[in-house]
């Protein structure tokens, strides 16, 4: 029982130590765009109890992940504010422009809304536009890998937790908050197809690509935050235009830009055929016979087309 109870002990602290609620946090991140793309692009399919089974299970990841984190965002946060205060008179401005984003949206609330046709459409727009910022948080856990280099280098924790605990949970939440992305993408495409056909399908898949790819350099290497477009954009869109007009920055954007492409192709194929041989599984359809029962159709059509004429 001593060994049982060492073993954890020494799975929590190094969990604890190196981890500290990241992973559930960016899972929730990755997560909340998922949700976003069904409720926008597949409202049809959601029924009041899922709704409120993933928004009870989202909620329950965010408290969990963002209260390990709780002590270093509150640190984190009074730091920024302090030297802010100190060494920038323009967080007057950031203040001034939260206080006036709170306000345009109570307007909305109260006036632009209030017919339900405008309703419908103007929070689809804002839907739309949070799914966007929020979804790069999904492909943005491949650059967690950090996290397990951190963990495996320090010298302090097991092999045997590093091979057993770390790589398996590591591999687990990459594996899951990419496929996140995947699914949020092929909600839209479900959505582009019903509404502006197949055409749009790859260009968008690129452009959200893209968009990604400059989403996860300002987050990994300039630490902004999605929220940071509403609550600091001057800073964000000085940023992204010094970004994209530097070399290495767009150097290391075309390269995430070829990783999440090929990443996205190969989970996006492993996805649809799951999906294919789920549906073909409810119709009583084992995928092996699939091309003979496709064969059996066609000849079948054939003959009756022959039959008519």
């Amino acid at each position: 029982m001593a060994t049982l109870k060492s073993l954890f002990f020494s799975i929590y602290a190094a969990l604890n130590n190196v981890y500290s609620g990241w992973i559930l946090w960016n899972l929730f991140l990755a997560f909340l765009p998922l949700l976003m793309s069904v409720v926008l692009f597949r409202r049809q399919t959601l029924t009041k109890w899922k709704l409120f089974g993933a928004c009870f299970g989202l909620g329950f990841i965010g408290i969990v992940g963002t209260q390990l984190r709780t002590p270093w965002v509150i640190d984190l946060v009074l730091n920024k504010v302090d030297r802010a205060i100190a060494t920038n008179p323009a967080m007057l401005l950031n203040a001034l422009w939260f206080g006036a984003i709170i306000v345009f949206t109570l307007t909305l609330n109260f006036w632009l809304f209030r017919k339900e046709k405008t309703l419908k459409s103007g929070l689809w727009w804002i839907g739309f536009v949070c799914f966007i910022c929020f979804l790069p948080n999904a492909p943005y856990v491949l650059t967690d890998i950090i996290h397990l280099i951190r963990g495996t280098s320090s010298g302090l924790i097991p092999t045997w937790v590093v091979a057993l605990v770390f790589i398996p949970l590591h591999v687990t939440a990459i594996a899951v908050a990419f496929e996140a992305y995947v699914l949020s993408i092929l909600n839209l495409n479900d959505y582009l197809r019903e509404r502006a056909g197949k055409l749009w399908i790859l260009p968008t898949e690129l452009t959200i690509h893209l968009l990604s790819a400059i989403g996860i350099y300002l987050g990994r290497f300039l630490r902004f935050n999605s929220w940071d477009v509403v609550v600091d954009p001057t800073s964000v869109v000085a940023s992204t235009l010094n970004t994209l007009t530097s070399k290495r920055p767009l150097a290391v954007i075309g390269v995430t830009f070829l990783i999440l492409a090929v990443l996205y192709w190969v989970m996006k194929q492993i996805t649809l055929g799951l999906r294919l041989r789920f549906y073909l599984a409810k119709q009583g359809i084992d995928i092996f016979d699939l091309p003979n029962k496709l064969q059996t159709i066609s000849a079948a059509e054939s003959a009756s087309e022959t039959h008519l004429e």
